[in-house]
């Protein structure tokens, strides 16, 4: 379990593929400290498990996670967001992400605003029900809120340290995004038609 608060920007070193899956070696500081093969890293979003530790980090990524996220686009030199997983005890600073992303979006523009940045990240049909003004996503693993929703798209407002902390300020319209929907407004768009659960109940419980 991830929170969406970056520990580091690492490096990828190389991407070596085997087939259909492939093995990713990341140079990093922080990330690794404390962490053995086994245990589970985010990388741009998506829930890794160490396989080997040395000066860098290793990671096998089968075929169907990057048939389903940005980890196939990778090669050497790219910057990667990184986080350690979440300890007990630990302060949740973001909120909880799984690190099971839920697919690739386009950004559709990229540009400087007053004070910081504005990302708009394109969306897909059916993808509208787990997005609300001010509820929480995940893109390539960053904590963010959702400024505005518009037809095909939401848009997100990054301020200085966010910018200087992760890899969102190089996205450009074209390029593509790992994106983590909010688990509680996934589970409000299964089971709100039943009405159990709705968007609407759980903003004003203070869920979201």
């Amino acid at each position: 379990m991830f929170t969406g608060i970056i520990t580091e920007v690492g490096k990828v070193k190389s991407v070596i593929r085997k087939g259909y899956s492939a093995r990713l070696e990341i140079t990093c500081v922080k990330t690794g400290e404390g962490l053995d093969p086994g245990d589970s890293v985010a990388v741009n979003g998506v829930c890794l498990s160490i396989v080997d530790r040395k000066e860098n980090l290793f990671f096998d990524v089968v075929g169907n996670t990057l048939d389903k996220t940005v980890l196939k686009r990778l090669k050497a030199g790219d910057a990667v967001n990184l986080e350690s997983p979440l300890k007990l005890g630990d302060t949740l600073s973001g909120h909880m992400v799984s690190g099971h992303v839920d697919g690739e979006r386009v950004v559709k523009g990229s540009r400087e605003a007053s004070g910081g940045w504005v990302l708009d990240v394109g969306i897909l049909p059916g993808d509208e029900k787990y997005l609300v003004a001010r509820c929480s996503v995940a893109v390539d693993g960053v904590s963010l809120t959702v400024g505005e929703l518009y037809r095909g798209f939401f848009r997100i407002f990054l301020i200085p340290h966010t910018l200087d902390n992760t890899t969102l300020k190089s996205k450009r319209p074209g390029d593509h995004v790992n994106v983590e929907f909010d688990m509680m407004a996934k589970y409000a768009g299964k089971n709100g038609q039943k009405g159990s659960v709705t968007m609407d109940m759980l903003a004003e419980k203070g869920f979201m």
